[in-house]
């Protein structure tokens, strides 16, 4: 029999041991459009990055990690939460498919999206706080307790040029609702005056004042300088020297809550130059197989696109039409053998489904370096889009590969793992946290542990 005595003595022992083994916080920032190279070729282009350079020698670091297809944002930054590819995951561009174009770009922002679970929702059921600024995909998320979304609508402003659906005005985007107003006086005190300075405003405000023990943030302006001037511009090289700043800080604000946190740094995908852009929808639309939304006609289509950058789907409304189907694949392989359009490959369903990206397309086409695809319908087919940048291909690339870094108690201090898959990001974290993904996430973790 169980005397009293022994039950109060187990009693008073049990907060001693929950105390005597306190929950990891780790810090995951993601740096959209950091391709590895702007780390493995610091010196060539003189970069003033200290705290990046820090994890190189304190640290582990990937040499690249290569992407899904698309490198896009969302796609990838739903791989690296979740550990599996775009066609297991169901993110699979930045923007809806718009074939008509009806939609203006109007971005994917619906965490009910994701078909799987996510590396907060697993931190979550595990006992973990979390918290998420700036991550796509974050509309609504469960899992998530404090929560400012990657969204036009709330943020005032979208990602990667892509258009905000219409406001709700009955809805609130934060969780809890009103964390926005409860951080304002951390962000008037900080004097943020942009998107890039409130995102890391609102992740030092949460972190100050709610201590979570994954705390995720998503830096978006070095990604905007490359779309704008191209990669490694010097406006480019600039943008990533100021956040190599924001990061220092950032991470000084977790070393305060605990000095034993782990720090990760991720990006999404690297970027290519651009100075034409090749417009599939004229092509589709001279040859019958798209009529475009007009005023007064509602359009219609048979095949159309939807638009990745570096690639382009191919999508069928009927993908069991086989005449269509030998049309498109006809039009395509003619559109490929002109050199003046940049058409790089064109691949069909069998190797696009290797890809683990675009389950609904029919073909893929991928474009070659200095051409992007553009969402023209009507006018010329190739247009002058100088001294710009994009990403979106296929992510064999070396200049799209993404980084890694990670550093802190426990991390090998140092150590080049090499190349890795952008999915070993998400099993990395997970084994990190000592928690379980779905069942896809199959990929082994980093070797990251001392």
């Amino acid at each position: 029999m169980i005397s009293y005595k022994n039950l109060l003595a187990a009693a008073l022992l049990l907060p001693l041991t929950l105390h005597a083994a306190p929950r990891r916080h780790v810090l995951v920032m993601s740096i959209d459009g950091m391709g590895a190279q702007y780390l493995t070729q610091a010196d060539k282009y003189g970069l003033k990055i200290p705290t990046l350079r820090q994890f190189k020698r304190e640290g582990v670091y990937a040499d690249g990690v290569i992407g899904v297809l698309p490198t896009m944002t969302y796609p990838s930054h739903t791989t690296m939460m979740t550990g599996v590819t775009p066609a297991e995951h169901g993110v699979y561009a930045n923007q809806k498919f718009d074939p008509l174009g009806t939609l203006h770009g109007e971005a994917i922002t619906e965490a009910d999206t994701i078909k799987v679970k996510t590396l907060w929702q697993a931190a979550h059921d595990a006992g973990y706080t979390t918290a998420s600024v700036g991550f796509p995909v974050t509309t609504d998320a469960t899992g998530i307790d404090w929560l400012m979304p990657a969204n036009g609508i709330f943020e005032g402003r979208s990602e990667d040029g892509a258009a905000a659906a219409k406001a709700d005005p009955n809805r609130h985007y934060d969780h809890p609702a009103g964390l926005r107003e409860t951080l304002a006086p951390d962000v008037a005190e900080m004097h943020a005056s942009d998107l890039e300075q409130t995102r890391v405003a609102w992740t030092i405000a949460i972190l100050r004042h709610y201590k979570p023990n994954l705390m995720t943030t998503h830096l978006g302006d070095l990604d905007h300088a490359e779309h704008t001037t191209g990669p490694f511009s010097q406006e480019s090289l600039a943008a990533l020297e100021y956040l190599d700043g924001r990061i220092a800080l950032l991470i000084a604000e977790e070393k305060k809550i605990d000095p034993d946190a782990v720090i990760v740094i991720v990006s999404d995908h690297g970027f290519e130059p651009v100075e034409k852009t090749f417009n599939p929808g004229v092509l589709l639309t001279e040859a019958g197989l798209l009529q475009p939304a007009a005023a007064g006609a509602p359009g219609d289509w048979k095949a159309s696109f939807w638009n990745t950058g570096g690639t382009a789907a191919i999508v069928l409304k009927d993908p069991t039409d086989k005449a269509v189907l030998t049309t498109v694949d006809a039009l395509l392989q003619k559109a490929a053998a002109n050199p003046e359009y940049g058409i790089a490959s064109v691949l069909r369903k069998a190797d696009i489904e290797k890809t683990g990206g675009f389950p609904t397309a029919s073909f893929v086409i991928e474009m070659k370096l200095s051409f992007k695809i553009g969402n023209g319908r009507k006018g010329a087919v190739v247009t002058d889009t100088p001294h710009t940048g994009t990403h979106g291909y296929l992510p064999q690339r070396p200049e799209l590969y993404a980084s890694f870094l990670m550093m802190g108690p426990g991390v090998v201090k140092g150590k080049d793992v090499g190349l890795i898959d952008m999915r070993q990001v998400a099993t990395t974290l997970a084994d990190l946290l000592g928690v379980k993904l779905s069942s896809g996430a199959k990929a082994k973790a980093v070797a990251y542990a001392k």
